[in-house]
């Protein structure tokens, strides 16, 4: 395992982080300086790392099996295939470091869908997003619903047109799909990692000029899988004005932090704020970050995916797009995260929505539903 880790730091440094931008990476002349002293010098506060002390005994990430004096240099992180690999503490300062150079407005892109166009998406830069109005049929008087992918994803992404598709199925929207692929789409976590608040800073951006536009926060809903439920709680907390709703399907939980909210989504990044955990303790966050948090199957593992992290966070996105077709599919109040069950009695309400997305009025708490293990996910089960 530490052979492979080394593997990484060469990678590193031949593939320049193998980042799909023109961004030049700085690496130091190694010395005998061990990642603590390395953070220290540049005064980068580097506890992101102990991520995994969030889910206390319950983790579901493999302990490293390392000796005690290696244990200190390497860190378990995703790969590709969301398998937890061991990788040196140091490519992770490095690309927090280096993530500076990231220039979002040069590479991240945005699709726009709206039934005026015949439901075909319409490319734009970011230095384009003043043409929406008058040039392209984006309708101010209409919600507008922005989407965001997470790590590895980009245009083929389903947070982005298959979910653009949903929405326009179910009603009359403006969808900005938030294309970010070029920052996204590295083998290496902690490079797309670091690259978000970027991405926020520029969603941010285009939301003061929807708002220019003439359209209230009221108006503006995000949703955001993984990586990118992080970029729209970002960009919630940079606007102008608090948006509508955020949805966070399965948060990124690698290199997040419960005990800082001002670096991830959190509960007043907008009028209303629903998270969706499916692979919490894993890839996803566990803790209740949101207004109203949702934990089907009990938020960890899902039914069909079995042992499979990746499958098991995909979930949440499919169980959002469902929802938005679905009617009278409720989960179940709960008193806690450590009281998760299908008997949890205090109330229900429903689980994404478009009717309770309008209306921000779910109570506030924690919610237990039951899932099917294959399409349609959300049967009609007593839950």
């Amino acid at each position: 395992m530490v052979r492979n880790a080394v593997l990484i730091c060469i990678l590193l440094r031949i593939a320049n982080f193998v980042i799909a931008d023109r961004s030049s990476i700085i690496f130091l002349e190694d010395d005998d300086d061990d990642s603590n002293s390395f953070a220290a010098r540049f005064n980068l506060d580097m506890d992101d790392m102990e991520y995994d002390q969030d889910n206390g005994n319950d983790s579901l990430i493999p302990k490293l099996v390392l000796d005690r004096d290696e244990e200190q240099n390497y860190i378990a992180l995703p790969d590709k295939e969301g398998q937890f690999q061991v990788v040196p503490r140091l490519a992770v300062i490095e690309s927090r470091k280096n993530s500076t150079r990231f220039e979002a407005a040069d590479f991240v892109k945005f699709h726009f869908y709206a039934r005026s166009n015949n439901y075909q998406p319409v490319e734009l830069r970011y230095d384009q997003i003043r043409f929406l109005p008058d040039h392209h049929g984006f309708n101010v008087k209409l919600p507008t619903k922005i989407l965001v992918h997470g790590w590895l994803g980009g245009s083929d992404s389903d947070v982005i047109e298959p979910l653009a598709m949903d929405f326009l199925e179910q009603g009359n929207f403006n969808v900005i799909a938030v294309d970010w692929e070029k920052g996204a789409r590295t083998l290496l976590y902690p490079v797309a990692r670091y690259r978000v608040e970027k991405v926020a800073e520029l969603v941010a951006a285009v939301i003061n000029q929807l708002l220019e536009f003439g359209q209230t926060p009221d108006q503006i809903g995000i949703i955001g899988h993984s990586l990118g439920a992080h970029i729209a709680g970002l960009a919630g907390k940079k606007a102008n004005k608090k948006v509508g709703f955020i949805v966070g399907l399965d948060p990124a939980a690698p290199l997040f932090r419960l005990k800082k909210p001002n670096e991830r989504l959190s509960n007043s990044d907008a009028q209303y704020v629903e998270v969706i955990h499916t692979n919490g303790k894993a890839l996803g966050m566990f803790g209740n970050i949101g207004k109203a948090d949702f934990y089907p199957n009990g938020g960890s593992s899902q039914p069909g995916c079995g042992w499979n992290l990746s499958c098991s966070h995909q979930r949440a996105v499919d169980y959002f797009k469902e929802s938005l077709k679905s009617k009278n599919y409720f989960a179940n109040r709960c008193t806690d995260v450590t009281d998760l069950n299908p008997k949890c009695a205090l109330g229900r309400a429903t689980m994404g929505g478009l009717e309770a997305l309008k209306t921000r009025g779910k109570p506030g708490g924690v919610y237990y539903a039951s899932t099917a293990p294959d399409k349609p996910f959300l049967r009609s089960l007593d839950v």
